[in-house]
């Protein structure tokens, strides 16, 4: 019995070497895989398919619902046909509830899809957090949620159907989720040449691409700050907006509180001006409007007089109107940029009735 049990045993040793050595060699003969050139182009390679997309399996990215694996967003979309666009509200802590909110559906500026977008409005109770847009046209969109004094921020989505998939309905459901927050605060500080704050300044902000313009004044010290803006791209201009003192700069708003350059002026011109009647007493509330290098448009003071600064060397042409009393008067005058110190010239303006 031990030498029938040990011929058995040597028969297993043998068989499970000659499954080890074939095995090997069949490692040997395959051909290498370099890293850097991937598998040799000879090699047969076994054809990859994609999986079939469930387009009622949605994923939150972000806020958004998206039901379309990443293989398939590669694909070419089509805007043919039109979605449904649910949603919620909500207001960052601390945050009143305001009596009303707008719901903005904009054609994106950047998204494909977007000639085919279609603009619609919503005002909504306070009190409603959730919205529902149907028959909504497959597009590339920006939601926004707003009311006064917040928003949300300007979220882009596009509802779609792939060209190449044609049995699928795509992407035309989309679910946004929206928290409204505190607008955004842009300040500044302009200095006049000589290091002092630029009191009484005009400043103006545009957003790029749109007419929408925000404007404050500087305040004695040279300080402005606008309350309440969207965020995003806007053009500052410094002085009238129509001929900025400098040139317009570029600003991109972000919440909180975002700080822009501060900015110095060149050596600038001041005038003072009082308008008289025929007896030479002075009229208040009287319309000033010039032209020259420097936009003029302002009002006299209960003296009749207004001293106007921060403008450019040059010829200027005014004309005065004091709307009450039906008088008129003009003026023409040349500035020159004087050394600091100096008193500026008063010009008396008559203004008279016409007969």
């Amino acid at each position: 019995m031990s030498n029938a049990a040990a011929i058995a045993a040597l028969g297993i040793l043998l068989t499970l070497v000659l499954l080890g050595w074939n095995r090997w060699s069949e490692t040997r003969s395959a051909p290498s895989l370099d890293p850097l050139q991937g598998p040799n182009p000879t090699s047969q390679t076994e054809e990859k398919i994609l999986p079939e997309p469930d387009p009622s399996a949605l994923r939150i990215q972000g806020g958004i619902e998206s039901g379309v694996d990443m293989p398939f967003k590669r694909m070419e979309k089509s805007f043919d046909g039109s979605g449904t666009l649910t949603g919620a509200v909500s207001f960052a802590p601390g945050m009143a509830v305001p009596a009303e909110w707008t719901l903005s559906i904009r054609p994106s500026q950047f998204a494909l899809g977007r000639d085919s977008a279609q603009t619609r409005t919503r005002t909504l109770a306070g009190n409603v957090t959730t919205f529902e847009e149907f028959d909504l046209p497959m597009g590339g969109y920006t939601i926004q949620a707003s009311a006064p004094g917040m928003s949300s921020m300007a979220q882009e989505v596009m509802l779609y159907r792939l060209a190449e998939r044609k049995d699928l309905p795509g992407m035309n459901r989309v679910h946004m989720i929206l928290q409204m927050t505190p607008k955004a605060i842009l300040e500044g500080v302009v200095y006049r040449h000589t290091g002092e704050g630029a009191s009484d300044l005009p400043i103006s902000l545009q957003l790029h691409g749109k007419p929408t313009r925000y404007g404050t004044r500087t305040n004695y010290a040279g300080l402005w700050e606008i309350k309440d803006l969207p965020e995003g791209s806007y053009v500052l201009r410094t002085g009238p907006h129509e001929r900025p003192l400098l040139p317009p700069m570029d600003v991109m708003v972000r919440r909180p509180v975002t700080r822009s350059e501060d900015q110095t002026l060149p050596a600038l011109c001041s005038v003072r001006l009082r308008a008289v009647d025929e007896t030479d007493r002075p009229i208040e509330e009287v319309i000033v409007r010039g032209f020259g290098p420097t936009p003029i448009s302002t009002l006299t003071g209960f003296d009749g007089q207004v001293e106007i600064q921060h403008l450019g060397a040059g010829d200027y042409q005014v004309r005065l109107e004091h709307r009450a009393s039906g008088r008129k008067g003009r003026m023409e005058f040349t500035l020159q940029v004087q050394p600091e110190g100096k008193t500026q010239e008063l010009i008396l303006v008559r203004c008279l009735k016409k007969n």
